[in-house]
């Protein structure tokens, strides 16, 4: 399966959404198959995003238990806007990388441009 960055970036966001718990159940983001969702989900687990509590899935258990990291919260804080979002997905595929480490790496540049832009300079 491919990894799909704006799926990652929908669980990111709907995690730190989530406020029973910290359950996320599989569902809770429409378009996405179960099994995208849970490839996902594992994959961003062994990146350190998210730290979780995952269930035995043989019984069809709908629910995972998730929290973001200390470093997945300021991944999402790099891609959070939406304007944002696009103009890295869209600076990563004339790269033609996607990796976590460039999209961090690019939306962090834009996010500084914004900074230096309005009078903020590092």
């Amino acid at each position: 399966m491919k990894r799909d960055s704006d799926l990652i970036r929908a669980i990111l966001l709907a995690v730190e959404a989530e406020d029973r718990c910290e359950v996320f159940r599989l569902s809770n983001i429409p378009g996405f198959a179960d099994e995208a969702m849970e490839f996902h989900i594992r994959l961003l687990v062994e990146r350190g995003f998210l730290k979780t509590y995952y269930p035995d899935r043989k019984d069809g258990q709908p629910w995972v238990c998730l929290r973001l990291s200390w470093e997945g919260y300021d991944f999402l804080d790099n891609i959070r806007d939406p304007v944002v979002w696009r103009a890295v997905k869209r600076v990563s595929s004339k790269v033609g990388s996607w990796s976590l480490d460039t999209l961090a790496a690019v939306a962090k540049a834009m996010l500084l441009a914004k900074m230096e832009a309005i009078g903020l300079a590092a």
